[in-house]
Order: structure tokens, then sequence, then C-alpha cells
């Protein structure tokens, strides 16, 4: 993680094992993160001014690609939109 940023975790109660595919959604405006399983908003938050990153984009995994922070299933039709998108 850069210098100054102070991301914090966005958290949710959602458990998802039954098997089946899920859309999965994550917003952020410039000041609320929105998190949506299945179109349904399951977390929000403010995080003002977070700075833009030229690293990484790291999908899957957490950003110090520990083992135990793998993501345990599969990962399909990763679209990224330079704008707010609505479900």
């Amino acid at each position: 993680m850069e210098s100054g940023r102070k991301a914090k975790p966005l958290v949710s109660d959602a458990v998802i094992v039954d098997g089946d595919w899920h859309r999965i959604g994550f917003v952020w405006d410039g000041s609320n993160r929105i998190l949506y399983v299945d179109d349904v908003e399951m977390a929000r938050d403010t995080q003002a001014n977070l700075a833009g990153s030229t690293g990484n984009l790291i999908i899957g995994t957490g950003a110090a690609m520990k083992s135990s922070s793998f993501w345990m299933g599969m990962i399909d039709d990763v679209r990224i939109y330079g704008q707010a998108m609505k479900p």
C-alpha cells in the first residue's frame, strides 16, 4: 500500500456458500463505497479522499498475496467502469 493511503476494509455479513453464480458489484463515487451481492446493497461506508493508484489491481486475493486470502471459487466477467453504475 502506498504511503498516505488510508483505505479500510468494506465488510459485509453476506456469506455465499450455495455453489451458484452470484453477481458482486462495487461502486465508489468519490465519497461512498457500496458493495452489492445479486443487485442488493450489502454494505456501505464513506471513504472520501482516497487517492488513485498506479499499482496493481488485484482481484481474488489480498494485496499481500498470502495463500490464506485467496478466493476459493471462480471469477468470471470482470468489468471496470470509469463512472459510478447502478445495478
